[in-house]
């Protein structure tokens, strides 16, 4: 007799604390660029970067570099987690994608710039290259973040396309990581330098959104102790499932 384990079969139990970390940093994230912002004086949420926040010289730097971190590190809990729930290559490639973006605003947290940015005398510091280390592996850093993110986000829809349980997530997911390629496009093109602030902040709320929203599918997965895509019948038992396998196989 042959027994042939289906993927399900083979998946390891997720632990919770993988996907709670995700929800409190998003929330954290949230409340620290809120809160920051209304405390920091001649701030304009549409044309002023979320980083400046952090900025040296800013009114409560500690704020958002607390809200960046938190939020970094639950992003990678949530990215280590989904490696163990998506399955094929651009399932692994994704969630170590987002794992990757973790520590890209980790980082981005702990590397602050050296002034804001919206500043005429921090924008001259820049154009002649008189800035630190620091600054520049932020912008290098906060770059490279966002792309990932939004490649990620793609791999992840299409990974998930075929899967019960987690395909409903496919279009949202695809939506949101077009949607951050092309909004992040528009920040740094300078079409817009008014309303940077604005679209840096639709990115937050979308990567939010998304690392919520794939944070409870992943806690799902963690309490029933196998995959929410797992294709088991109503009343039925994997128990049940992996017998019916076996007498299909026996030999």
């Amino acid at each position: 007799m042959v027994l042939v384990l289906p993927d399900r079969a083979r998946q390891r139990k997720i632990p919770t604390w993988l996907a709670t970390p995700a929800i409190i940093g998003a929330l954290v994230f949230t409340a620290g660029w809120l809160i920051a912002g209304r405390l920091q004086e001649h701030y304009n949420p549409r044309s002023d970067y979320i980083s400046s926040l952090a900025a040296v010289g800013a009114a409560d730097p500690w704020i958002m570099i607390l809200a960046l971190v938190v939020f970094g590190v639950g992003v990678m809990f949530l990215g280590a987690g989904l490696v163990h729930v998506l399955p094929g290559r651009m399932g692994r490639l994704g969630s170590m994608g987002i794992v990757l973006s973790g520590v890209g605003v980790f980082l981005a947290g702990s590397m602050r710039h050296d002034c804001g940015v919206q500043l005429p005398e921090c924008s001259l510091k820049v154009s002649l290259g008189e800035v630190s280390g620091y600054h520049a592996v932020h912008d290098v850093v906060s770059g490279l973040t966002f792309v990932v993110a939004g490649v990620s986000q793609i791999l992840i829809s299409l990974s998930v396309s075929r899967q019960n349980g987690w395909r409903y997530l496919r279009v949202p997911s695809m939506v949101s990581g077009a949607l951050t390629l092309v909004l992040f496009t528009l920040m740094i093109s300078a079409l817009f330098p008014g309303w940077v602030g604005a679209i840096q902040r639709t990115i937050a709320v979308l990567a939010c959104v998304w690392v919520s929203t794939f944070a409870v599918y992943l806690y799902r997965a963690s309490t029933r102790g196998h995959p929410p895509d797992a294709s088991v019948a109503p009343g039925a038992s994997p128990e049940a499932d992996l017998l019916t396998l076996a007498a299909k196989h026996e030999t």
